[in-house]
């Protein structure tokens, strides 16, 4: 996993670029003042999750039936209900675990729905067989709450992990919802569908839809489809402050033409740490958005207690056995830097102010503006490119499992592109950007090739090496013309960029804002 999420890093950076008191729990359904009430009587539960090192990881989440008498559309969402939602999706990430025996991919998850009281599990044929490009995984479970007087309903969608179904997370499709979200979207609807039939599930219903990253996706488009009454023909009851819609890290997949937002939707939520590229995708500027409200963790800029917050969130990652897969927290030490262009020159610009934030969204508006022009020219020019790069690298593992293999790339490349030959090269490149001989695609061609040499990957067929290096360089050659700063910028960060999209970063914040954890990492 490890070496999966840092080919992640490599590819986002150069392809993507594109407390509730005991007999007062049934006032929590009214507005605004239970969103951070305690749950003294929740329980706690030990799990295993994907993260690194080809293994699992242990954590622990806080659960009690409890969270189901809080409002989904309160004004602000409760810490604790948001943290123990993380848990589930962490569970939903292939298991490390099982190796290669894709039938025991989904027992993180189906261990902690037992766990937690779910019965009548079920897991998608996309979660128990290999992945394919455009495949899904996900696990329902469910149970009776007497109290409430109704069936509650647990999906977790799989957010990691998941091989070639990276090459359909470029799937966007020329017009509409996101091709490939949109498609695993009604399969996740016409199997809850089947669920409810199957178990013989009536009357009120109380749904809770977790999913990270790219389940997250999916899951926000199910969750407004279902407010639109997608599941009204089951015999089942279930109303706006029955749905609790918990997504994290997500690429957007809506339409922002189709209205996104009002109190229809209020019962979606997506937690996103604004230093993560990732929820940037699929690009606003071709009028992507998400369904539903936004909740952001603190980051710089955007919380004048940044300070205080960050140093008690950092306890936490740190106290976790699992941060060795991040290492450590970069999205701080993001750093400018800019190229001269008439000696070559790379240096750091101490002068430029932006932080990686605001970097993030200048990167991803240039790749799509810019460089790639219009959702149609990416269909035609770029999709099928990354698309195959992708289900190569992801799905086959052509790296040979060597976890340092990504790193030592992407050490050579930024340690390449500061020589003095290399300096020189692109000095001359400016002059003469689209020359076949001295250009930038010559150059960063050279770049990508000798990197990947010095750093030991040469075992890769010529046709995947064509493929790798051509569709690579396509996109950072033109953004070498369109904007050199922000490309060496770019290749500088590379660690840094992905780093933010760790599952520890969001636990770690999470945590750090349930009064559950107290402060300390409770989670292995």
């Amino acid at each position: 996993m490890k070496k999966m999420k840092k080919l992640l890093a490599v590819l986002l950076a150069m392809v993507m670029m594109f407390g509730l008191a005991a007999g007062g729990i049934e006032a929590a359904a009214t507005s605004g003042k239970y969103s951070n009430m305690s749950f003294p009587h929740a329980k706690r539960y030990t799990f295993r999750y994907n993260s690194g090192y080809d293994r699992d990881w242990d954590g622990a989440m806080y659960y009690t039936d409890d969270y189901f008498y809080l409002d989904p559309t309160d004004p602000t969402p409760n810490a604790s209900f948001m943290t123990a939602s993380y848990c589930v999706t962490l569970t939903a990430m292939s298991s490390n675990d099982a190796g290669d025996n894709w039938s025991k991919k989904d027992q993180n998850i189906k261990a902690l729905f037992k766990k937690l009281g779910f019965k009548n599990y079920y897991a998608s044929e996309g979660f128990t067989t290999q992945p394919k490009t455009d495949s899904i995984g996900f696990a329902i479970g469910s149970k009776k709450l007497n109290d409430l007087g109704c069936t509650l309903i647990a999906v977790g969608l799989r957010g990691a992990g998941y091989g070639t179904e990276w090459g359909g997370n470029f799937n966007l499709g020329r017009n509409g919802q996101h091709k490939d979200f949109s498609a695993n979207k009604e399969k996740l609807l016409t199997a809850l569908k089947e669920y409810i039939k199957d178990n013989h599930i009536k009357g009120r219903v109380k749904l809770w839809l977790n999913g990270y990253s790219r389940g997250g996706a999916v899951a926000n488009l199910a969750a407004a489809a279902i407010d639109e009454g997608a599941l009204k023909d089951t015999g089942i009851t279930l109303g706006t402050k029955d749905l609790y819609a918990m997504t994290f890290e997500a690429p957007q997949g809506a339409m922002i033409a189709d209205g996104l937002t009002g109190a229809k939707y209020d019962n979606i939520w997506t937690f996103i740490n604004p230093n993560d590229i990732v929820p940037l995708v699929a690009m606003k500027e071709y009028g992507f958005g998400r369904y539903g409200r936004v909740w952001n963790y603190p980051t710089q800029g955007n919380d004048a207690n940044y300070a205080s917050k960050k140093k008690a969130m950092s306890k936490l990652f740190y106290a976790m056995e699992a941060h060795e897969v991040a290492e450590e927290l970069k999205f701080d030490s993001f750093q400018n830097y800019k190229i001269d262009l008439t000696d070559g020159v790379i240096a750091k610009d101490k002068t430029n102010k932006m932080l990686l934030p605001e970097f993030e969204q200048k990167l991803v508006h240039t790749i799509a503006i810019d460089l790639v022009g219009t959702r149609a020219n990416f269909v035609s020019e770029y999709q099928n490119g990354f698309r195959t790069i992708l289900t190569v690298i992801m799905g086959k593992k052509l790296l040979n499992g060597n976890e340092l293999d990504v790193d030592a790339f992407t050490t050579a490349l930024q340690k390449n592109l500061q020589e003095e030959s290399m300096e020189a090269r692109l000095g001359k490149a400016a002059a003469v950007p689209y020359d076949t001989t001295y250009g930038f695609n010559t150059v960063l061609k050279d770049l990508v090739v000798e990197s990947l040499n010095d750093a030991g990957i040469n075992y890769l067929s010529p046709a995947d090496l064509s493929i790798f290096v051509t569709n690579v360089v396509k996109l950072l050659a033109g953004l070498f013309m369109v904007d050199p700063d922000l490309a060496v910028t770019t290749v500088m960060n590379i660690k840094t960029l992905i780093n933010c999209h760790y599952p520890e970063i969001s636990f770690s914040w999470l945590m750090s804002m349930d009064p559950q954890y107290n402060g300390v990492a409770d989670c292995f």
